[in-house]
């Protein structure tokens, strides 16, 4: 999809107006980031109205934004993971250090972007939830089942109340049977392909009023349909699955904060996490 909007919107850069060469030129730049945007977005950026980035959209083919972003998530779900291209792709580079090099290259890209999602309001707000919430419960299925169930872990070191939502009970209670007024809130971790029990957990939360993080990547096309505490990283990859290192790093990032916001309850804490493990010998001397 990418690839067909970047190759229709440079054949018709000559016939633009002036706006329309403006927001052309920010699509091109921002491929990725166009699935989070909104007509608003774009026109502040450029320095048009939301009226004329609309107008464009119109231009290209598109009834609009909400169509444009359609078009992008059916393109994405029709071939989510490309199975045949990445093989195809790696025959062609088997013997050679190009894609490794290549590849480096987008793993310091995503690591980068991800350190300029410290400070922005989905990020705060995320760890103000994490740490004002009575409760924390944390899901994710199949591929990264495992990041959640590990950021679970680790955050119930810092807090308690925080635990991994494995969905085995059916029911989630443990989330939605709540009694009031003690609050939770869900942290959900998605990657393509994406799950159905994953669209399920969050319009649940989202019909319940529970606060709703998701951190996904950025194909992620409905995470905001949901929630806008949303967290992306860039797990593109050259290699045969997409990367999942920068959920990792996002994950040591965000305890940090968290460490950093909680002060004296954190030394507490994991004073008597350390306690507990050693009455019960968990760990070898």
């Amino acid at each position: 999809m990418n690839d067909r909007l970047s190759g229709r919107l440079r054949a018709g850069f000559p016939r633009y107006t002036k706006a329309e060469k403006a927001i052309a030129t920010f699509m091109l730049a921002n491929l990725r980031r166009l699935p989070f945007e909104t007509a608003g977005s774009i026109g502040e950026a450029v320095g048009v109205s939301q009226m004329t980035v609309g107008r464009f959209l119109r231009t290209l083919g598109y009834g609009g934004l909400p169509d444009f972003k359609e078009a992008l998530r059916q393109e994405l779900e029709a071939s989510p993971l490309l199975i045949a291209d990445r093989m195809e792709r790696l025959r062609r580079h088997a013997t050679s250090n190009g894609l490794l090099s290549e590849n480096l290259q987008l793993e310091i890209a995503s690591l980068v972007a991800l350190y300029e999602l410290v400070g922005t309001s989905a990020w705060r707000e995320t760890v103000r939830l994490l740490v004002e919430s009575d409760a924390v419960r944390v899901a994710g299925f199949q591929t990264v089942a495992g990041l959640a169930a590990d950021f679970a872990a680790r955050l119930e070191y810092l807090r308690p109340e925080a635990r991994y939502l494995d969905g085995r009970d059916g029911t989630f209670a443990d989330l939605f049977a709540r009694p009031e007024p003690a609050r939770a809130c869900l942290v959900l971790f998605e990657m393509r392909r994406y799950t159905k029990l994953s669209h399920q957990l969050a319009r649940k939360a989202t019909e319940q009023q529970v606060p709703l993080v998701i951190v996904c990547d950025t194909h992620c096309h409905w995470a905001r349909d949901y929630t806008q505490t949303v967290l992306t990283v860039q797990t593109d990859s050259l290699l045969f699955w997409d990367s999942q290192a920068p959920f990792v790093s996002l994950l040591g990032l965000l305890l940090n904060d968290i460490i950093l916001q909680q002060g004296e309850r954190v030394a507490e804490r994991t004073r008597r996490m350390t306690e507990l493990q050693d009455s019960f010998g968990a760990f070898q001397d």
